[in-house]
């Protein structure tokens, strides 16, 4: 191999390694934010992580990563042994690399197939986040050595000037980022998106939104499941959920069915304790509970299919610009391209006896409101009328609260499943004279002051099931509620779930949407 050749090999390397750096340290840091979310290993990085929509560059850099990687090893080939000035000849080096490359090509391998799959193999969602371990100290055994060796100079030498003016630079830079385009449409246009087949009903034909499924339409309609990770409490934080759709000229029909190895029915129970009255819960404060609260279930519902939930995911302590932090350092959600997208919210103890969804939606960031403590950027619910559940105590403080309304009857329970909700007309304005019970005394947080939501909000009917480690949730809507809040439902609504166990934020969540696609009878 002659000079010039092994020149043009050496440019090419250069670029692609630079490249590499690049793309690599743009996904391993909108990585370890989007990991905050469901792990806490790397919270002491919070500071220095970008916030925002970081998903759409985690997605970006990791196609870039891909082809690069795949440039790399076509010509590598070529290269066979590296002759550039850093010294890779030694044992240590050789045995780095190759822990880099194997490490390199798992990471990418377990975030394309979470990615492409959603669901259709059996990977744990896991496994690409604890490649992050093995990507950390990799850089860490590449690096430092070479720090050691060339100090200062190790930076020009990774990016020498004369580098970028070469013709061979540019056209192998060109070369990788139009790859990176070309697999980005070709992945949006194949891949992107998985189909919902809603299976047409009859006008005449009864559906009863039971949360039981036993009619016999169901059995016929096509399924599609999603494996759903990074929740709280369920097993690895995972678990399946298999999605049914059906629909006559008025309405569209919604099953869906998840794992859990429990029915949680608390919500937030009072207990009466020697300081008085404590609402029960492990994060609530932070509005992050995940213990004393209930099972969940939320359905989101756009006109478009971006990532990062359609790009109302804002992660980090602060991602909203002249916004409120929130507590948990989670993030937000909410739109600021002018769309709104609808979110119908099922809950265990505060809709289920309603036989309602909470429907809500997510806009633009709303106003911070003076005395609030929770700031819910654009996640908002839909107007209502009159019948919403309010919660039992005056001001809340984790140091003590004071009910609102303490039963007119004494009989109380210890059990906060039992009694998880009151009925606002069976309880009577708190009083200290009425204020007798034991120490241990449990009460619930919710009272409803009917028995149904009325208005905009109460939109979605639903009811669910629990029954062997399984929910079983109906819902059904109006294909246009005629509402601004409302998505209008036809083809090609992209459609997200999230499921909940005993937890208030920390939901599961998959990457990509699903399209409806409605059958003509």
């Amino acid at each position: 191999m002659d000079d010039r050749v092994i020149k043009t090999l050496h440019s090419r390397f250069a670029i692609t390694h630079v490249l590499a750096i690049l793309a690599l340290f743009i996904s391993l840091f909108t990585g370890l934010r989007i990991s905050l979310v469901s792990h806490q290993d790397f919270a002491w990085l919070s500071a220095i992580l970008p916030q925002g929509r970081v998903h759409t560059w985690h997605f970006y850099a990791g196609i870039l990563l891909t082809c690069v990687a795949i440039y790399f090893v076509y010509y590598y080939k070529q290269l066979k042994r590296p002759t550039h000035n850093l010294k890779l000849k030694t044992r240590y080096h050789r045995l780095v690399n190759q822990f880099g490359y194997v490490v390199l090509i798992l990471t990418l391998a377990t975030g394309w197939i979470r990615w492409l799959s959603n669901g259709a193999l059996a990977i744990n969602a896991n496994w690409h986040y604890y490649c992050v371990f093995g990507v950390v100290l990799y850089l860490f055994l590449h690096s430092y050595i070479y720090w050691l060796e060339q100090g200062a100079r190790l930076v020009s030498r990774l990016i020498p000037r004369k580098l970028w003016h070469k013709k061979q630079t540019w056209i192998t830079g060109l070369v990788c980022i139009s790859g990176a385009v070309f697999v980005y449409a070709a992945v949006l246009t194949t891949a992107g998106r998985e189909q919902l087949t809603v299976t047409p009903l009859s006008l005449d034909t009864f559906i009863d939104i039971d949360g039981q499924a036993l009619e016999p339409n169901w059995q016929k309609a096509q399924s599609v499941t999603v494996h759903t990770y990074g929740g709280a409490n369920f097993v690895d934080g995972q678990t399946q959920v298999e999605i049914k759709a059906m629909a006559n000229e008025d309405e569209v029909y919604f099953l869906f069915r998840w794992a859990d190895p429990t029915a949680s029915l608390q919500h937030l129970p009072l207990e009466k304790t020697a300081q008085g009255w404590q609402v029960k819960g492990h994060g609530f404060y932070q509005y992050n509970e995940t213990q004393y609260y209930e099972d969940k279930f939320a359905v989101m519902l756009s006109e478009t299919c971006a990532h990062g939930a359609d790009g109302t995911a804002h992660l980090g302590p602060q991602p909203l610009k002249n916004k409120p932090k929130n507590t948990h350092s989670k993030g937000y959600h909410a739109s600021l391209d002018g769309k709104t997208r609808d979110l119908w919210h099922w809950k265990a103890v505060r809709t289920n006896d309603m036989f309602l969804a909470d429907d809500n939606f997510i806009g633009a960031p709303l106003k911070p409101q003076t005395g609030s403590r929770r700031y819910t950027a654009g996640y908002a619910t839909d107007s209502h009328e009159s019948g919403v559940y309010v919660m039992n105590w005056q001001w809340y403080s984790q140091h003590g609260v004071t009910p609102k309304r303490l039963p007119i009857s004494p009989s109380v329970t210890k059990s906060p499943s039992e009694k998880a909700i009151g009925t606002w007309f069976d309880y009577q304005p708190y009083q200290t004279k009425h204020d007798t019970y034991p120490i241990g005394t449990l009460l619930p947080s919710v009272l409803y002051r009917s028995n149904r939501i009325e208005g905009d909000r109460a939109d979605v009917r639903a009811r669910g099931h629990w029954q062997a480690g399984f929910w079983t949730l109906e819902m059904v809507r109006k294909r246009d509620t005629g509402s601004t809040k409302d998505l209008r439902l036809q083809d090609n609504t992209c459609l997200w779930v999230s499921a909940f166990d005993a937890s208030q934020i920390a939901h599961t969540r998959h990457d990509r949407p699903l399209q409806l696609a409605f059958l003509t009878p």
